[in-house]
């Protein structure tokens, strides 16, 4: 038993010892890998220090970078802003140069056209001085006959002046001598007129012949009988030929547009008379459809009193 025990005693001992050396040789390799690693270790220290200093210059860089960068864009901007103000002047400009370009086109046409009316005109003075010169000298020949002409027409004139009173007082004469002609006319005419006899049925007063009626009839129709004889309707013009009417019934229209004032032989003449015979308070158109006017026997001259034209009454016709 002791021998099996220290048989295993020592079994164990040969495996405690083979796993102390295993141990041990694993140990050192830790060890060793430790060393490494701790080697590598100050080596990646170093680095990460040397990194982290290049990481902070590196910053401070990408800060400055930053910062410029700003700058820069910035700056960018307002070369931009410069530079499209700048291509709206180049185009400003562009256009502008178009235009003067144009005009220039423009104006050399119109110098080469105003040019060439230039010698056009040249030579339209040129022929004008010459001609002026021919008038001159005419004006100056023209001038001298002008002057012989109003001696002329001076003496003309004293010719005509004369001439004219002589006319005048003819003139004055030949119109004195036409007033008694025609005077002369007048009473020459009144004394065939009244040794005239009037027709048959016919009444004579001064040099005029009258016919009444022994009818009566409205004004239109005593007015066609007139007509029918050659004749038309009386007129009265004077207070003689009224006083001689009175015992005469006749008719008298209003002129149009009267009132109460001037009167028209309705249908006698179609005339307005001078001569007016009106009753108190006549005409007044009673109803608005006296037209025409009768003659009545109030007086010892005779008045008239407005009245319907289509009445019918005894007409006076006068040749």
């Amino acid at each position: 038993l002791c021998a099996v025990l220290l048989a295993g005693n020592i079994q164990s001992f040969s495996s405690a010892t083979a796993e102390r050396d295993e141990f041990k040789a694993g140990f050192n390799n830790l060890k060793n890998i430790r060393d490494r690693l701790q080697a590598n270790y100050g080596t990646l220290k170093q680095q990460s220090d040397q990194l982290r200093t290049s990481y902070n210059d590196m910053q401070r860089n990408l800060e400055g970078l930053q910062i410029k960068h700003s700058n820069v864009t910035a700056t960018k901007d307002r070369l931009q802003a410069k530079y499209s103000n700048l291509q709206r002047q180049k185009d400003e400009l562009q256009t502008r140069f178009g235009t003067l370009i144009a005009n220039r086109d423009q104006l050399q046409s119109n110098y080469s056209s105003l040019r060439r009316d230039k010698d056009q005109l040249q030579r339209s003075y040129n022929a004008l001085s010459t001609s002026k010169n021919n008038i001159e000298t005419s004006y100056n020949s023209l001038w001298k006959e002008k002057d012989q002409l109003q001696s002329r027409y001076n003496s003309l004139l004293r010719t005509k002046d004369r001439s004219q009173t002589n006319y005048s007082s003819l003139l004055a004469d030949r119109d004195k001598l036409q007033d008694r002609i025609e005077r002369l006319k007048v009473k020459l005419r009144r004394k065939i007129l009244l040794r005239v006899p009037c027709k048959l049925g016919w009444k004579k007063f001064d040099i005029s012949c009258y016919f009444i009626s022994t009818m009566k009839r409205n004004w239109t129709e005593s007015r066609k009988s007139c007509k029918a004889q050659g004749t038309d309707l009386v007129v009265i013009e004077s207070r003689e030929e009224q006083v001689r009417k009175r015992k005469m019934l006749g008719r008298l229209k209003l002129c149009p547009n009267s009132g109460a004032g001037i009167l028209q032989e309705a249908g006698f003449t179609d005339r307005c008379v001078s001569q007016r015979f009106w009753q108190i308070g006549q005409p007044n158109s009673y109803s608005g459809n006296q037209d025409c006017a009768e003659i009545v026997q109030d007086t010892s001259v005779g008045e008239w009193n407005d009245d319907g034209c289509f009445a019918e009454q005894i007409w006076i016709c006068e040749n």
